[in-house]
């Protein structure tokens, strides 16, 4: 009798690990994303992938998602700074030999791209570890702006 009822609570708890998980669903993502505050715009990319867009502290990023079918394998959020003169190479390999999290690289005008990709395969990701990913970026987006003094 004991495992009869045991085993209804262990496929609800079960369940509601699952429901905590992730599986690269773009409007998952998009009402996680609103749910922190952020205004966030759902577009596709030129292949037809779908891409958000949002604003931190008034820089302009996008999350780009991949390998997508039901749903997608990774999503990549990434920002574009336009400078006034060309970012030294030097100054974005000091970036990334210096950072754990988010690389660098220059555009053909020398203008630096800041990208952080983020795995969504198998188990996907929690919505707590989305959350921690978030607060990363924006601390990202923000360190990388004063880097370059933008």
């Amino acid at each position: 009798m004991r495992v009869l009822i045991l085993f209804p609570v262990a496929l609800m708890l079960a369940s509601s690990v699952v429901a905590a998980q992730v599986r690269g669903d773009p409007d998952l993502i998009q009402r996680m994303m609103a749910d922190t505050g952020l205004r966030v715009t759902q577009l596709a990319d030129n292949k037809g992938d779908p891409m958000l867009e949002s604003r931190i502290d008034d820089v302009l990023f996008r999350v780009h998602f991949f390998d997508c079918q039901a749903t997608c394998a990774a999503m990549q959020f990434s920002a574009g700074f336009q400078l006034d003169a060309p970012l030294p190479i030097e100054m974005a390999n000091l970036w990334n030999r210096e950072r754990r999290f988010g690389r660098v690289y220059l555009d053909r005008d020398g203008d630096p791209f800041i990208e952080m990709d983020i795995g969504l395969t198998g188990e996907g990701i929690g919505r707590r570890n989305f959350k921690d990913a978030l607060d990363i970026w924006r601390v990202l987006l923000n360190d990388f702006r004063d880097f370059i003094d933008w």
